[in-house]
């Protein structure tokens, strides 16, 4: 009876040595990543109402339905302008008009408004005023060029 009780013994010893071996393997290591940042965005505070020397006169003749061409002048200042057009070759004479007051300028700051609520727009480039379209876009295609004010 010794003999079993010894060998039940011996067989304990053995089941808790293969447990104990078990539970004293090292587990992998797992890697924990801290949640990495969401990038910055940097935005360009560069447009042309702050990074332009764009006061000055800006002409040009602008294209016309009905008559050859709109010669135009305008003067911007810090924060008004002043604007004359002649409509050129409309019968005998010229016909011009002047009109001044404050501009303002869209959010982006590029594009400036003449008058308030006029649908005359400009985009302000370096030396140049783009003449836009009613929806505020610029003309593109062959006649593009004719529609920039160039600075003096």
């Amino acid at each position: 009876m010794k003999k079993n009780i010894w060998s039940v013994l011996l067989c304990l010893g053995a089941v808790c040595a293969v447990l104990s071996a078990c539970n004293n393997q090292k587990q992998p290591a797992v890697e924990v990543q801290a949640e990495a940042e969401p990038p910055q965005v940097v935005r360009d505070t560069h447009n042309s109402q702050n990074a332009l020397d764009y006061e000055g006169l800006y002409v040009g003749t602008l294209p016309c339905a009905d008559c050859s061409g709109i010669y135009t002048e305008i003067t911007l200042s810090r924060d008004s302008f002043s604007m004359k057009q002649v409509y050129q070759g409309i019968e005998k004479e010229n016909i011009a008009f002047e009109k001044s007051g404050k501009y303002s300028w869209n959010e982006q700051g590029s594009i400036i408004t003449l008058g308030g609520d006029s649908a005359e727009q400009y985009q302000v480039g370096e030396n140049k005023l783009f003449a836009l379209d009613i929806q505020g876009h610029r003309i593109t295609g062959d006649l593009a060029e004719l529609y920039i004010l160039t600075k003096k």
